[in-house]
C-alpha cells in the first residue's frame, strides 16, 4: 500500500510496515490495556467484598465494565484498523447500557423508584441546567414526581436505543463502502449522524443533570454521586466530541498524513489510541477514590425494597 492512502491498512500490512516508534507505541498501549484490566479486577474484588446490596453491586459492575470493554474494543481496533466502524458500534452499545445502569444505580442509592420519588417530590429542581438550558434563567423549578421521573428515564433511554442504532447505520454504510469514519463533510452521511449522536448525548446528560441536582442533597455523601457523575461526563465528552474534533482537524489537514495513513485515517487511529489511555486514566481515578464502591451501609438496609420497586 502506498503512503497516505485513503484506504485503511489491513492487519498484515500494519504489522509488516511497523517502524520502531510504532512498535514502542503498540507495546506501551497494550501494557496500559493490561494494567486497565488489572485495576478492573481489583475493583471487582473490592465491590464484591464491600457492597452487600445485590442490585447496587450488579449496577456498579455494569458501569465499571464500561472502561475495560471500551479498552478491549479499541485494543482490537489497534491491530485491525479496518474494523474501526465495528469497534465504534460495540463500544456505543455497551456505553449506552452502562449509562442506563448508572441512572438505575442512582435510583437504587435512594432506595428504589417508589422511595426515591417520595424523597425527591419535596426538592425544587431548576430546569436551567447544562448542557442544554444553562442560559435559560427564566425556566421554573420542578419537583420530581412519577411523571417527571418517567420523562427523565425516557431522556436517558433514548441514548440506549438511538446511539447504537446510529452506529449500526454507520457500520452498514461502512460495509457498503460508502462510509468513511474520518470524513466530515455536509455531503457525507457521517456529518449528520455525528450531529444526531451528539444531540442524543447532550439530551441524556441533561436528564442526568436534573436527576443528580435533585438527588445530591438526599443521597448519602458516602455514595460519591458527584465523583461518579464527573467520570461519566468525561467519558461521554471523550467518546462523542473527541472523534468530531479530530476528524475536523484532519479535514483541514491540521493532522498530516503519515506512512500508511491519510489525514482522516490517522485522526481515527489517534482517537482509538487515545481512548485506550483515557480509559486507563478514568479507571485509575476511580480506583484511587473508590467512588463507585462507596459507602453501602444504608444500601444494605434497602436491598429488599430496592429490588421490589426497581423498574
Amino acid at each position: 500500500m502506498q503512503n497516505c492512502s485513503e484506504s485503511l491498512p489491513s492487519s498484515q500490512e500494519l504489522l509488516k510496515d511497523l517502524t520502531t516508534t510504532g512498535i514502542v507505541v503498540m507495546v506501551m498501549l497494550n501494557g496500559i490495556a493490561i494494567a486497565n484490566y488489572c485495576i478492573f479486577i481489583e475493583l471487582w474484588i473490592y465491590v464484591h467484598n464491600n457492597v452487600m446490596n445485590t442490585l447496587i453491586k450488579e449496577k456498579t459492575m455494569a458501569v465499571l465494565g464500561l472502561f475495560p470493554v471500551t479498552t478491549v474494543a479499541y485494543q482490537l481496533g489497534m491491530f485491525v484498523p479496518r474494523a474501526g466502524a465495528l469497534v465504534d458500534f460495540v463500544s456505543a452499545v455497551y456505553a449506552s447500557l452502562s449509562l442506563f445502569s448508572f441512572f438505575h444505580l442512582t435510583i437504587a442509592y435512594l432506595g428504589g423508584v417508589t422511595e426515591a420519588i417520595d424523597k425527591l417530590q419535596y426538592v425544587d429542581t431548576p430546569l436551567n441546567l447544562g448542557p442544554c438550558c444553562c442560559c435559560c434563567a427564566c425556566l421554573p423549578k420542578v419537583k420530581i414526581s412519577r411523571k417527571t421521573y418517567t420523562i427523565l428515564r425516557i431522556g436517558i433511554l433514548q441514548a440506549l436505543t438511538l446511539q447504537p442504532l446510529l452506529q449500526f447505520i454507520c457500520t452498514i454504510l461502512w460495509a457498503d463502502g460508502e462510509y468513511n469514519n474520518g470524513q466530515v463533510h455536509p455531503n457525507d452521511p457521517l456529518f449528520y449522524i455525528r450531529i444526531l449522536l451528539n444531540m442524543s448525548a447532550l439530551l441524556s446528560l441533561y436528564a442526568f443533570n436534573l436527576l443528580l441536582k435533585a438527588a445530591i442533597g438526599i443521597a448519602e455523601t458516602g455514595y460519591h454521586l458527584v465523583a461518579k457523575y464527573a467520570i461519566i461526563i468525561v467519558y461521554i465528552i471523550l467518546c462523542n466530541l473527541q472523534p468530531l474534533i479530530l476528524s475536523s482537524l484532519a479535514t483541514y489537514n491540521v493532522i498530516p498524513c503519515v506512512a500508511l495513513y491519510s489525514s482522516k485515517n490517522r485522526a481515527l487511529q489517534m482517537d482509538h489510541h487515545a481512548k485506550i489511555l483515557e480509559m486507563f486514566v478514568l479507571l485509575l481515578m476511580d480506583e484511587m477514590t473508590k467512588s463507585f464502591a462507596g459507602k453501602t451501609i444504608r444500601a444494605e438496609c434497602h436491598e429488599e425494597k430496592s429490588n421490589k420497586y426497581f423498574i
